[in-house]
C-alpha cells in the first residue's frame, strides 16, 4: 500500500471510529469531541482529491471577470491591474502557491466590487450580478462535501 494523504487519513478515521469510539461509549462529552473530528477528517480527505481543480478553476474565473471589466471600470489605473491579472497565470499547482494567487485576485475582486457597487449604470451591475455569479458557482462544490 502507497501511503497517500488520502489514505493516511482515511486510516485515522477508522482507527479513531473502530477503535477509539467504542473505549468512550461511557464518556458522552469525549465521545461528541470524537464525532466531531471524525467528521472534520472526513471533510478534509473528501476535499484534497479536487482540491487543485478547485482552485484553478476559480482563479481562471476571476480572471475572465477582470479581463470582461477592465474596459467598463472607468479608473484607468484599475483597468490596468485587471487588464493583468486577467492575462496571469498560476504560478504553479502546489496549494500554497495556488492559495496565493487566489489571495492576489480575490484581493483584487474585492476592489473592483466595491467599486462597481457604488456606481449605479447598468455596466456596473452586469459586472457586480458576474462577480455574484462567479463566487456562487466557485463555492457551490466545495459546500456540496460540507
Amino acid at each position: 500500500m502507497k501511503l497517500r494523504p488520502g489514505t493516511v487519513i482515511q486510516g485515522i478515521e477508522e482507527t479513531l471510529r473502530d477503535r477509539i469510539a467504542p473505549l468512550l461509549a461511557d464518556q458522552p462529552f469525549a465521545a461528541n469531541d470524537l464525532r466531531m473530528a471524525l467528521s472534520l477528517l472526513a471533510i478534509v480527505r473528501l476535499g484534497r482529491d479536487d482540491e487543485v481543480s478547485l482552485k484553478v478553476e476559480e482563479n481562471r474565473r476571476l480572471r475572465e471577470i477582470f479581463t470582461e471589466a477592465a474596459g467598463s471600470v472607468g479608473d484607468p489605473g484599475l483597468a490596468g491591474r485587471l487588464r493583468e491579472a486577467g492575462a496571469s497565470s498560476d504560478p504553479g499547482l502546489g496549494i500554497g502557491e495556488l492559495d496565493a494567487e487566489t489571495g492576489r485576485l480575490r484581493k483584487l475582486l474585492v476592489e473592483l466590487h466595491d467599486l462597481v457597487d457604488r456606481r449605479d449604470d447598468e455596466q456596473a451591475k452586469d459586472i457586480s450580478q458576474s462577480i455574484w455569479r462567479a463566487l456562487r458557482d466557485i463555492e457551490m462544490p466545495r459546500a456540496a462535501r460540507a
